[in-house]
């Protein structure tokens, strides 16, 4: 199977920036942080480690209790917080926690900085921004900052969902079209590689994106659109999941097989786009 195989160095350091804490974010982090903590038990494994920070600036609602991982306990908290408290520590793992929203480039650049990483000379740092913000203006921003000189090398994954079809005054037809809608989504993995596109990130695959001129930054979650249908949990889940496959294959042999993935949560169907021999011959003459 054609793979780009990230690994430059002996050690690998992941650094690892997840920007949304909410319905696809909460039950990404659960499982992010869990896997860790088992890559990093297992004496086997070659020589990796991580740095990892959760951005979000949204905090916890009674609306939230339902559809995100927490609590009572957690109300009014900022949501980045609480998924630190609980899982971090539950993990053994550290992890920041950065309560605010992503809204500059300047940001950008200072989350992926290395001054605070203890990196030595056969230590390799692999970026990795995880977006899990189905919001577009967020999304612009990431692919200027992808495509700027802020940064060299980058992988970014960016899970989306689709919205749940709502209509005034539906009619049965229409009742029809809402029950079997937000089901799908996609994910995305774009890779930088000393300053050259190796796989196009969400952006271009889906350029409308970059066309949304009514995209403004979150100032507030997609909880009340998951309340008025329960379904919508299950497609967050499945996104968080397939999100994590791509995590899992970096950690494991630092492979990327895959450049996007469509899916549908409702039937339990997902369709890969595995990369072509051309791009893994692409990013090996960038190696040499």
């Amino acid at each position: 199977m054609n793979a780009i195989n990230v690994k430059e160095k002996n050690h690998v350091l992941f650094q690892i920036c997840v920007v949304g804490a909410g319905g696809n974010g909460s039950h990404f982090v659960r499982t992010l942080l869990q896997t860790i903590s088992g890559y990093l038990a297992a004496n086997e494994r070659p020589p990796i480690s991580f740095d990892i920070t959760l951005i979000d600036a949204d905090r916890v609602e009674q609306k939230n209790f339902q559809r995100q991982l927490f609590d009572q306990d957690d109300l009014d908290e900022y949501k980045v917080v609480s998924l630190v408290e609980r899982y971090a520590d539950y993990y053994g793992l550290e992890v920041k926690a950065v309560t605010e929203f992503v809204t500059s480039l300047e940001m950008l650049a200072n989350l992926f900085g290395s001054g605070d990483l203890n990196i030595g000379p056969n230590v390799q740092v692999v970026p990795i921004l995880v977006g899990l913000v189905d919001n577009n203006k967020t999304r612009q921003l990431f692919d200027e900052f992808f495509h700027s000189d802020l940064i060299e090398d980058l992988i970014w994954i960016d899970a989306g969902i689709e919205g749940i079809m709502l209509f005034d005054d539906p009619s049965p037809a229409e009742l029809q079209m809402i029950e079997f809608s937000g089901f799908g989504g996609q994910v995305v993995c774009g890779y930088k590689f000393r300053g050259e596109t190796i796989l196009e990130p969400v952006t271009r695959v889906y350029p409308n994106i970059l066309g949304d001129e009514k995209t403004e930054f979150p100032g507030q979650s997609c909880g009340d659109t998951i309340l008025n249908n329960p379904q919508r949990l299950q497609t967050n889940q499945m996104a968080a999941q397939l999100t994590m496959t791509l995590l899992n294959n970096l950690m494991d042999k630092q492979n990327i097989y895959f450049h996007k993935i469509n899916f549908n949560a409702q039937f339990a169907q997902s369709k890969s786009t595995f990369i072509q021999k051309d791009i893994v011959e692409k990013f090996e003459a960038l190696r040499k």
